[in-house]
Formats: structure tokens, C-alpha cells, sequence
């Protein structure tokens, strides 16, 4: 794997054209592409409002339709305390910003690690492991294009696992494997 203008990539030999495999599942076909986002100035009380009405866990931040950053429910929680600090305000509670005057830019996270929409579901899995994140926005270009989450590569997974049972089940009908209907392993 290598990094180029901080976007996530993977070379072309993990791809096998015409077959249904984990390496053919690409974030285009999964990823959400209708992204609830911010824009730099917004305050951190929308962002966490807008968290919370779409049961959500981060937001990208666009300027322009641009991506400039990414905020978190985490970011969200503690952006009183880091925006106090960063300003050297002190610990008196009465010197403590409110929410509604903190900016998402203060707070977000303006280095984004990103993905194309024709990398790999099974790139976009290693990189949220890797770097322990739970959605990385998808761009083209510089362009906000979607976000995939850990829940559109789960789709994504359970999607070719029924595409191979029932592949399984049409060459040997009847026969039993190894997996029983809840999807536990029998060991």
C-alpha cells in the first residue's frame, strides 16, 4: 500500500475482474454518498446536533464541497476543554467558551485520510483498522464524494458471504457447511 496526497491506495493486482470477491467490492458501490457535513465555521453545538439527529459518528468538514477536515463525536465531547486549553483561558469555569461559540475548525482534524471511490472495501477495512477510525470520507479529487463506515463494509462483507453461500448452495444443493444459519462456526 502507498500513500499519495494522503489518499489511502492499493495496487491494481489485488483487483480479479468478473468475479465476486472481497478485492471487487469497491467504496463507490458501498459507501454513503449522501454525507451529512459541516462547514468550518458552523459551531460545535450544530455538529453535535447534527451527530445525534443522524445517529452518527463523524462529520465531514466541506468548504465549498471541498473537504478541509473531519470532526468526531469524540472531537465533539471534549471540544469545551481542548478549545479552552488551545486558547490558554485557564480552568476557571466562567473562562470556558460554550459550545455555540467554538467553531468545528478549532476542534477537526484537518490532516484526512481519505479514499477514492475505486479503492477497494478490503482497503478502506485495513486503513480504518489501522489508523482506529470508524469511516473515512471518500473524495474525488479534492470533492467530498461519500463516506464509508464500518457499517457499509460490513454490508459489504455479509453481501459477498451470501453471494458465496448461495453460490455454494447451486454446485452442491443440500449439502451442509460449515456455517450454521446464525453464521457461527462450528469448531
Amino acid at each position: 500500500m502507498s500513500r499519495k496526497n494522503n489518499h489511502e491506495t492499493e495496487p491494481d493486482e489485488t483487483r480479479s475482474p468478473g468475479k465476486f470477491n472481497l478485492a471487487s467490492l469497491i467504496c463507490a458501490e458501498w459507501m454513503t454518498s449522501r454525507v451529512h457535513s459541516v462547514r468550518p465555521r458552523d459551531s460545535v453545538a450544530y455538529a453535535t446536533t447534527l451527530l445525534e439527529q443522524h445517529t452518527i459518528n463523524q462529520l465531514p468538514v466541506v468548504d465549498e464541497g471541498i473537504l478541509v477536515g473531519i470532526v468526531t463525536d469524540r472531537d465533539l465531547r471534549h471540544a469545551v476543554q481542548s478549545f479552552a486549553a488551545a486558547q490558554k483561558l485557564g480552568p476557571l469555569e466562567q473562562n470556558r467558551p460554550r459550545p455555540e461559540e467554538i467553531p468545528v475548525e478549532a476542534v477537526m482534524t484537518r490532516n484526512v485520510i481519505t479514499l477514492a471511490p475505486h479503492s477497494t472495501v478490503g482497503n478502506a477495512a485495513l486503513v480504518m483498522r489501522r489508523e482506529r477510525i470508524g469511516g473515512v470520507p471518500v473524495v474525488d479529487g479534492a470533492r467530498l464524494a461519500g463516506i464509508i463506515t464500518r457499517s457499509d463494509i460490513l454490508d459489504a462483507f455479509l453481501s459477498c458471504e451470501n453471494f458465496m453461500r448461495e453460490r455454494a448452495d447451486r454446485v452442491v444443493p443440500g449439502k451442509r457447511h460449515a456455517r450454521s444459519e446464525e453464521g457461527k462456526s462450528h469448531r
